[in-house]
């Protein structure tokens, strides 16, 4: 038996950053194809009822627009899924039952752990949207006590907090515009220019000085807008590596092949950087598992299934 795997979403992005799942079932032989699906929204119930009805559905990878409406086709989902409200990867059981789950949240998690970040008390998120949803969940696995989120869309912190009802006393909101403006205004006054740079994240105890009671360090921020991605590659909210030099580690979202503005300043300031592009290679190797997991299963149902070798196809549907 053959199988599809379906990268479903409107506008499908150019795959700037290549196509991981393709390539691994062409690698390792698989009979699995997979297909891109640029679909119109107004086809989308059409379109995805029909696709997880076919008996070669073996899954999805969902993407924008849609990684919210298609919880109403999971008969399932995982508690990822459940707390950020949107799914991006979809299994079909061999009984027919559509299982969603949500990778950004454990590869967010396992971004920070490899870092040596297990645990952590304070975040500065900067955006409010679904990357933001998925740095909420995975910071409140961290034991986070204590968030600050940057917001651009004034509806945003209502619907975080009904979200969020177990830590929404825990965060606190700021338009991301009176950030923007604080630092056009600290540049224009040279506010950081004759200031002596604060040291570096764990820099005084190297040195052997007694850490200064006075700098107020948060454990993490982190960048969930596109601010940083093509064409705004050289674009960034912050402009200060003494500001940035207030975080223990810095985190940006935006999977980019080249480093971004962020990723320069925070090397400027000798602050860990967890770059995005290591979290989306992540959580499309969870994805995967999850496929191949399911295929195995299936697998002993047909011993024909290795026999064709697999085929990458790039469909619109209208």
């Amino acid at each position: 038996m053959d199988f599809t795997v379906y990268l479903i979403g409107h506008p499908l992005p150019r795959a700037v950053l290549g196509d991981p799942h393709g390539a691994a079932f062409v690698a390792q032989e698989l009979p699995i194809d997979y297909e891109r699906l640029d679909i119109q929204p107004v086809n989308f119930h059409q379109e995805i009822t029909a696709l997880t009805r076919e008996r070669s559905f073996l899954g999805a990878k969902i993407a924008v627009p849609y990684k919210q409406s298609a919880l109403a086709y999971c008969q399932e989902l995982s508690q990822a899924a459940q707390k950020v409200s949107a799914v991006n990867t979809l299994v079909r059981r061999p009984s027919g039952l559509v299982y969603g789950d949500n990778t950004d949240v454990l590869a967010f998690v396992r971004c920070l752990a490899e870092r040596g970040v297990k645990r952590l008390r304070t975040a500065l998120i900067l955006g409010a949207g679904g990357a933001a949803r998925v740095a909420l969940a995975g910071l409140r696995e961290l034991g986070c006590a204590r968030y600050m989120v940057g917001y651009r869309n004034p509806r945003r912190p209502t619907e975080l907090s009904s979200q969020f009802k177990g830590i929404r006393r825990q965060i606190s909101y700021f338009p991301l515009e009176e950030m923007r403006a604080f630092f056009d205004w600290a540049q224009t006054s040279e506010l950081f220019a004759g200031e002596p740079p604060m040291p570096a994240p764990g820099e005084e105890e190297r040195n052997g000085k007694k850490a200064d009671d006075n700098i107020k360090r948060w454990d993490l921020l982190v960048n969930a807008t596109p601010v940083g991605q093509v064409p705004r590659r050289t674009d960034s909210l912050i402009t200060s590596t003494n500001f940035l030099r207030c975080f223990d580690n810095v985190l940006d979202m935006v999977p980019q092949p080249e480093p971004t503005r962020l990723e320069e300043l925070a090397t400027a300031a000798r602050v860990p950087f967890v770059r995005g592009l290591q979290l989306w290679e992540l959580q499309a190797q969870l994805s995967r598992d999850l496929w191949l997991k399911e295929y195995r299963r299936r697998i002993g149902q047909d011993s024909d299934s290795r026999q064709r070798r697999p085929r990458m196809v790039i469909r619109r549907r209208r």
